[in-house]
């Protein structure tokens, strides 16, 4: 592929569409059935979202490349058109409509009934039932939405790529793991230095606020880090995202409004059946107070350990550093010597095994295929002899490429009208430090947590046994749904049995013993709450950039006010996390949260795995009929409590039960 394909074949798609859609109305509208209307409509979505899928994909290696990103600015145009036009066609809507009252629907299955319903709330969502000039005005709307979230995206990675700090004195880069000290030093080669050269990204971030002991290196990098793309940071108002953050949250407000919602959170909420803001905001301040006890005591703690080293006033740069050295004092070299342990390549076969054993599925990593780097991997998952779907693996950071993991879809599983499968791709990217040449890729526990999430969800989209290609793949589940499997997925990071399993020496194959694991856990368990501080601070301010966005308050305000709930994370208002906050524009707006929500449910399944044993493949199958094999046909707690075979506990009850 190449730039110049991009917008005629994209431009070919659409209009194919269109005329196929015209096509389908003409004949669907009067006596409308499954195959003709809802399969056929499908096949044109599936067409155009494979196609744009795969641009998304091959964009995330091209971020220099300025011929291919105006290809792709171009054809967003003209899909973002095609999505106005098609969401706005009320003769497909009342063809959806008739045969949702027709009487072959009454026979539908479980699984085409949800399909349906979701179908025809979407339309509803998309402002269906306005008037032509209201909707004219909602489809400006999406598209000022749409131009700036990709103006907030832009911003935030050309401020990120011009920070950058050379050292030509190693004495200040003390502390820092030999793999992150190596891939500085062929950072400053590259680019023409002697020395290191430290990027401004977050997989440095985690590694210089955790490891680094000079304290106002770790200051330096907090502030860039946390004045990203604002007027305060090092390149100030060169691509600050205040303006930018303050007009789309007023947009978003707006077309909340247009379509009958107070607030655009209340929109999103209306896309989960059940689903109320108040309960929502009542979920996050339960959370925000069971929490205090254990947050409170883990600061006094830290603060007076901080003392005892000579640090009277912890600061933001200060927190994840003492952390690691108080868990060191405690437990001396545990978290760094499992990292001995735990090899890329090793880890990756036994998680394989594994789920083999868990799920009943042969997982078989594929040596001849295309690719767009060297590192990537393509592994192939069957069942009984019959594939049932592919992932890529991309690992490693590069430069000028995404700032964080993720699994991504490039196609969802679906049985057309004639039967035929179409099997799911996903692509899951993990953001890791590249190896140095003298040694290979050695995990962290957190780079470990971050593997095992998004090989859940890779899981999860290539599982499912829909055969709609509206509730296959994880790219259709609602967030809190969405994020479950990878959540749950991490709590065999913190099982002691299975870690020893785990676990090989990468030079010796020596295994992991008691005492390793056990004082490794322990570690983790020491200070624990900072990581739900982090998520409980996003998840709110989230949720209060959305819910109260025309109360007076500007975005600094808010953050203030979020920072009295949750006082811990040590933010001055000045440092503009707002700016730098990618989720806002990425899909999750209004849905942080779904990360505590599912956290939740997921923490208490896995107990059912620990009581029944980690390596219980009963459990595993159970739990991939009840959580993977629907899709989006059922919702998450109705799921967790089936496959539990008890009510979840009403205090910890996640605010709705629906699914999008």
């Amino acid at each position: 592929m190449r730039a110049e394909h991009l917008l005629p074949a994209i431009t070919a798609i659409t209009a194919t569409n269109r005329q196929t859609i015209s096509d389908i109305v003409s004949t669907q509208t009067d006596m409308p059935n499954w195959d003709d209307l809802v399969l056929a409509v499908d096949e044109t979505d599936a067409r155009l979202e494979e196609a744009t899928s795969l641009i998304e994909v091959l964009s995330m290696v091209k971020t220099g490349d300025t011929v291919w990103q105006s290809a792709v600015t171009a054809c967003n145009t003209v899909v973002e058109d095609y999505t106005a036009w098609k969401k706005a066609h009320r003769g497909l809507f009342l063809a959806y409509q008739n045969l949702e009252k027709s009487s072959i629907a009454r026979n539908f299955d479980a699984a085409r009934q949800a399909a349906l319903a979701k179908i025809l709330r979407e339309f509803r969502l998309s402002g269906i039932g306005l008037p032509p000039e209201r909707q004219q005005e909602l489809a400006g709307l999406n598209s000022k939405i749409n131009q700036l979230q990709e103006q907030f995206l832009d911003n935030l990675e050309k401020d990120s790529a011009q920070w950058h700090k050379h050292v030509d004195d190693n004495m200040l880069l003390e502390g820092l793991p030999s793999t992150a000290q190596q891939h500085f030093a062929r950072l400053a080669k590259t680019a023409g230095y002697d020395g290191w050269l430290i990027p401004l990204n977050s997989n440095t971030y985690q590694q210089i606020m955790t490891y680094a002991h000079n304290r106002a290196l770790r200051e330096e990098y907090f502030i860039a880090w946390f004045t990203r793309a604002s007027d305060q940071g090092p390149h100030s108002g060169n691509h600050d995202n205040a303006p930018v953050l303050e007009a789309l949250l007023r947009l978003r407000r707006q077309k909340a409004r247009l379509l009958g919602f107070d607030n655009f959170a209340q929109l999103r909420q209306a896309s989960l059946p059940g689903g109320s803001t108040s309960k929502i905001k009542a979920f996050i301040e339960r959370q925000i107070a069971l929490s205090k006890p254990a947050r409170l005591k883990d600061t006094e703690a830290l603060n007076t350990f901080a003392r005892d080293r000579g640090i009277t006033d912890v600061q933001g740069w200060d927190q994840k550093y003492l952390v690691e050295q108080l868990r060191e004092q405690r437990f001396g070299d545990a978290l760094n010597e499992l990292r001995n342990y735990l090899r890329l390549e090793d880890t990756l076969r036994r998680l394989c095994l594994f789920s083999e054993r868990m799920f009943g599925v042969q997982i078989v990593q594929l040596r001849d295929f295309e690719r767009w780097h060297d590192h990537v991997l393509l592994f192939e998952i069957s069942e009984h002899g019959q594939t049932l779907g592919h992932f890529y693996l991309d690992p490693f950071k590069r430069n000028d490429e995404l700032d964080f993991a993720g699994t991504f879809t490039l196609r969802n599983r679906r049985i057309t009208a004639e039967g035929r499968p179409v099997l799911p791709i996903a692509l899951m990217t993990c953001n890791f430090t590249p190896p140095a040449d003298d040694q290979p890729c050695l995990l962290s526990h957190l780079d470990l947590r971050v593997l095992f999430h998004e090989f859940g969800h890779c899981l999860q989209h290539i599982l499912t046994r829909s055969p709609h290609h509206g509730l296959s793949g994880i790219s259709q589940l609602a967030r809190p749904t969405a994020e479950f499997a990878g959540q749950l997925f991490e709590g065999w990071c913190q099982s002691r049995e299975f870690l020893m399993w785990l676990g090989a020496h990468h030079s010796t194959g020596e295994r992991l013993g008691e005492a390793q694991v056990d004082a490794a856990l322990a570690a983790l368990q020491t200070q624990a709450t900072a990581e739900t501080t982090n998520q409980l601070t996003l998840a709110l301010l989230d949720f209060e950039l959305h819910t109260s966005h025309g109360d007076g308050r500007d975005v600094a305000q808010v953050f203030e006010d979020v920072q009295r709930q949750i006082p811990q994370l040590k933010l001055p208002q000045s440092y503009l996390l707002a700016n730098g906050f990618d989720y806002i524009v990425t899909g999750y707006q209004a849905m942080v949260y779904a990360y505590l929500w599912s956290g939740v449910l997921a923490t208490e399944v896995f107990k059912q795995f620990e009581q029944q044993w980690v390596f219980n493949p009963e459990t595993g199958r159970a739990f991939r009929e009840t959580f993977f094999s629907p899709g989006d046909a059922q919702s998450l707690l109705s799921a967790a409590q089936a496959f539990l075979k008890h009510p979840v506990d009403a205090g910890n009850t996640p605010p709705c039960g629906g699914t999008d």
